[in-house]
């Protein structure tokens, strides 16, 4: 890959130390929403995380074959928390485009529900904090390393093309894992795994990706 360089060959780095965890989270949504799996009796490392895991659906922002970012995102009474995104590995630019406008649909999802706090756990970004920063998520003043970014009450989310929720598993199911190698494998199975979370799942297009 050649754009996996510098920066971006941690990011990738960091994509493959992660999508196993998150390939794993998203089977696990797809059977309790089957039904094959209860909250109730997971085993850890997932028992502890029952409670965050049974308010958590999956976002997307797809392309087919290229940029594509997938979010697993709990709801809370007092709050909106993206706990995790994944893009595909194979077209890392591309996908941080797509996470781009995935956070801001997101945002102002949360916004019309009349939600105004809106939490992100960051990745490693190429950019650095400067890349949230334009997606209007910033660090809380005096919070502690590490914290959840929050989104700016002031921000303006950039206007995105939205689908209707609907047929986000179709969306998911139809970006191809594309990328060689463990990390494009991985970010097969977690989007196989989102596919099986239909009920609680919504779609974001990015015509710019």
């Amino acid at each position: 890959q050649d754009e996996a360089i510098g920066e971006r060959a941690l990011k990738l780095k960091q994509l493959a130390e992660t999508l196993p965890r998150v390939k794993s989270t998203a089977m696990i949504l797809g059977l309790c929403e089957k039904g094959s799996l209860s909250f109730e009796t997971l085993e850890e490392p997932h028992k502890s995380q029952a409670e965050t895991l049974s308010r958590t659906s999956l976002r997307a922002a797809i392309s087919a074959g290229r940029g594509s970012a997938i979010a697993f995102v709990s709801q809370w009474e007092d709050h909106v928390s993206i706990d995790a995104v994944v893009v595909n590995p194979q077209y890392l630019e591309l996908g941080e485009a797509a996470e781009a406008v995935l956070l801001a649909d997101i945002a102002q999802r949360a916004r019309a529900a009349g939600v105004a706090d809106v939490r992100l756990h960051p990745a490693y970004q190429a950019d650095g904090a400067a890349f949230y920063e334009r997606c209007g998520f910033v660090a809380a003043a005096g919070g502690a390393e590490g914290a959840p970014l929050r989104f700016a009450s002031g921000s303006e989310a950039p206007e995105v093309a939205a689908a209707e929720p609907a047929a986000a598993a179709e969306a998911v199911a139809a970006e191809p894992a594309a990328a060689t190698g463990p990390a494009g494998a991985e970010a097969g199975a977690a989007r196989e795994g989102a596919a099986e979370k239909q009920g609680s799942t919504d779609s974001t297009s990015d015509p710019r990706a």
